[in-house]
């Protein structure tokens, strides 16, 4: 009652909306709350003296390359629109613990939390969901091989969290992946990567999921810290009759100067149809400088 009297006064207000706002500030709480709590678990140890352009390359690297382990925080904001009027907005909270295990080798834990905002498409009625979506947590080693040659993979749990079965998969599914990355220049990098996904327990009478993705995301580092990354992923579904798709995306980074923190936007689409029209990403994702790879 007291939203309809409220809708009745403001005639732009909706409980729905509302509702997107409040997850927009939760999830700047937790992300303000994210970032000192990693703070915390760092090494207390003097930072290392490494050359500023290099340190910059490496955090617009990491965006797309899972070879460089940083730990960080970030937020990201993903909007995806499908046909017939869907749509989906998805705040995800992420934070990445990393340290060294030898002179060559790196480790690093995983979280990542999403919120979801959800609008069913002009058949179902425009229904509005929000909430809790699919949280994934995930553990990495990364090797260097040499100064142009890294290696290194990653096992993700993603769990089947979502407080309402439209905004999750309604699966539990682990992700193994593998990638190999190699710095043909001192401005482009390529990270060839092998990814493995495959349900173990299903929902709400959901399908099994078995498909494979392979992808090929490149780095090309851009004067006063700007960088552009590209990918095309090809995704073989095992469960669908070994179809294939196929997946393009390009994306800007700019790393801030004064602050260590990355500004990035992407836009992927699919190249053979599906349902989804669309898929673009706002993320700043904030570096622990005092944790940094040595060369």
């Amino acid at each position: 009652m007291a939203s309809c009297r409220l809708t009745k006064i403001v005639p732009n207000y909706s409980p729905f909306r509302r509702g997107v706002f409040d997850l927009i500030s939760f999830a700047r709480f937790l992300f303000v709350i994210l970032s000192l709590l990693a703070a915390s678990l760092l090494p207390a140890a003097e930072q290392t003296s490494v050359d500023s352009t290099t340190a910059a390359a490496d955090e617009l690297k990491a965006l797309r390359d899972q070879t460089i382990i940083q730990s960080r925080v970030w937020l990201d904001t993903e909007w995806d629109q499908f046909k017939h009027g869907a749509e989906e907005a998805r705040w995800t909270l992420g934070g990445l613990w990393g340290w060294h295990v030898s002179d060559r080798q790196d480790w690093a834990v995983r979280l990542k939390v999403p919120f979801v905002y959800d609008r069913s498409d002009q058949a179902s009625g425009h229904v509005d969901i929000d909430g809790l979506g699919d949280v994934e947590i995930a553990t990495g080693t990364a090797f260097r091989l040499s100064n142009k040659w890294r290696t290194g993979g990653s096992i993700e749990l993603h769990a089947d969290t979502a407080s309402n079965p439209a905004l999750g998969d309604s699966v539990w599914r682990l992700h193994p992946s593998w990638s190999v990355a190699h710095d043909v220049t001192n401005w482009l990098t390529l990270t060839p990567t092998a990814e493995y996904n495959h349900s173990i327990a299903e929902e709400h009478n959901v399908a099994a999921q078995r498909y494979l993705e392979l992808s090929l995301p490149a780095t090309f580092i851009l004067p006063y810290d700007w960088s552009i990354g590209t990918n095309y992923k090809a995704k073989i579904d095992f469960e669908n009759g070994d179809r294939w798709t196929h997946t393009i995306n390009l994306g800007v980074a700019k790393r801030l100067s004064n602050i260590p923190v990355v500004l990035s936007a992407t836009l992927e689409k699919q190249l053979d149809g599906g349902n989804k029209k669309f898929q673009a990403n706002l993320t700043m994702t904030y570096y622990f400088e005092r944790f940094h790879l040595p060369k």
